[in-house]
């Protein structure tokens, strides 16, 4: 309900619209980069209203114009009649100043939402109608939202779609990589996925032990470090020290045995450095906490999104272990099926591309020969899992005689199981569980190996 102690500013709504009234470029911006609901005074949003479809409609913006069409809508003598559109063109608002209007319409709206959006959050902490953890997410996405989206998600209309998506292949045409998201730093999977793309959400999936954690790790290394992007990983099974040892070892490509134990040699420390030069400049964030909910996952990288740092790409490890604040009397499968569609809204939500990691059940290890190659339907308590996901991949050994080792870098294949817009695939690889890091077979064999 409107107070007349709202934050407000009359002054700067009759100037911004004047300014519309007296050249063409200010009415471009003013249309732009406001919409009705950030004027206070209704007869000063009615108007706007009128001057914004005129505008859409290639109609000319004058006073003859606007009084026309307020009277077509019967709207003339609620906004004050014609004195008022003469009152305001007649105001002394200056064309040099539009910015500092605009700038001030839209102040005074944020404070009003967030004066509205804290009285629903009040009442709903009195009510204490929901889990409180509920209620301070709603809260934190409330406030957020006032001020990440000042216009709001409004149906787009095709033609404004248009030259967004042309703007896109215009710059695949000229980057010539045809990678359109963030890329994983491995070529054959980035040239069938042309990169993991926002609102996307990646299942890497796999048996314990089969290196999934280090994979999802490398993808998140490459990103930051080759690309520049900023990685949030989640990790719920390792310590933020452990999981920072394995990028010492996967970058410097030390012995992870030698880092675990400090008995570096000369040349190990040398990789040391270089590889501590390398993270040094990453833009690369840690949460280790155990049994974290997607709901605490959200308002974190909710946070990080609107920071200096941005948000480029989130990596959960894993899938299994996030817990659900809902309660399902026992059904797991029910529980990861709600997990799953929230990784889906805050991939959709925060416009980033969501990676989690997967068990695979025991099924795979009791078949036989090529029936041992993972399946969609090997997902441990599945759910819709699989069908949330726009990508599921799992990692898989071809040579059950020959098991990983240590020492040696061992064959590993990439199975792309579903692709929502891209093929399926089998992607061979190297694993070098020794020093943490995945290799691409093609670029190892060209001596070229990252």
């Amino acid at each position: 309900m409107a107070s007349k102690n709202d934050p407000k500013s009359l002054e700067a709504e009759m100037n911004a619209l004047r300014c519309a009234f007296i050249n063409n470029n200010s009415l471009e911006k003013i249309c732009e980069e406001l919409i009705s609901e950030m004027f206070y005074s209704e007869a000063n949003a009615k108007i706007f209203s009128v001057i914004k479809e005129l505008h859409t409609k290639s109609v000319p913006v004058d006073s003859t114009t606007v009084i026309n069409e307020l009277e077509k809508r019967k709207e003339l003598n609620a906004i004050g009649g014609v004195e008022y559109i003469t009152e305001i063109i007649d105001n002394a608002g200056s064309i040099y100043h539009l910015n500092e209007y605009i700038k001030i319409i839209f102040e005074k709206y944020i404070l009003r939402n967030l004066i509205s959006k804290s009285s629903e959050i009040i009442q709903e902490a009195y009510d204490e109608k929901e889990p409180v953890e509920d209620i301070v997410e709603n809260a934190e996405r409330s406030i957020l939202s006032v001020h990440n989206d000042k216009l709001g998600k409004e149906i787009k209309n095709l033609q404004d779609i248009l030259p967004e998506v042309q703007a896109q292949i215009e710059e695949l045409a000229k980057n010539k990589t045809g990678i359109i998201g963030v890329p994983t730093g491995f070529h054959d999977l980035d040239k069938k996925t042309r990169g993991f793309s926002k609102n996307q959400v990646i299942i890497i999936a796999g048996r314990p032990g089969a290196g999934k954690s280090t994979f999802a790790l490398n993808v998140g290394l490459n990103a930051a470090i080759l690309a520049k992007k900023t990685v949030a990983f989640f990790s719920l099974e390792m310590g933020a020290e452990e999981i920072v040892k394995k990028m010492y070892s996967s970058v410097g490509r030390i012995d992870g045995n030698t880092i675990a134990t400090g008995k570096l040699n000369n040349t190990d420390w040398k990789k040391f450095n270089e590889a501590q030069s390398e993270l040094a400049d990453t833009k690369f964030f840690i949460d280790d906490t155990s049994g974290i909910t997607v709901s605490e996952i959200k308002r974190k990288c909710r946070r990080l999104k609107t920071s200096d740092a941005g948000l480029d790409l989130i990596i959960i490890d894993y899938l299994q272990l996030i817990s659900s604040t809902a309660k399902y009397a026992g059904n797991r499968v029910a529980e990861v099926s709600e997990i799953s569609r929230d990784l889906k809204k805050l991939a959709m939500e925060l416009e980033v591309p969501v990676i989690a990691l997967a068990q695979l059940s025991r099924g795979t290890e009791q078949r036989k020969g090529d029936d041992r190659k993972p399946r969609l339907s090997d997902l441990r308590e599945s759910g819709s899992i699989e069908q949330d996901a726009d990508i599921v991949a799992a990692l898989h050994a071809p040579d059950v005689e020959t098991p990983i080792d240590d020492n040696l870098p061992v064959p590993i294949q990439l199975i792309i199981l579903k692709h929502r817009n891209g093929p399926i695939a089998t992607i061979d690889m190297l694993f070098k569980k020794k020093t943490s890091t995945f290799l691409s077979i093609k670029k190892e064999g060209n001596n070229n190996a990252k």
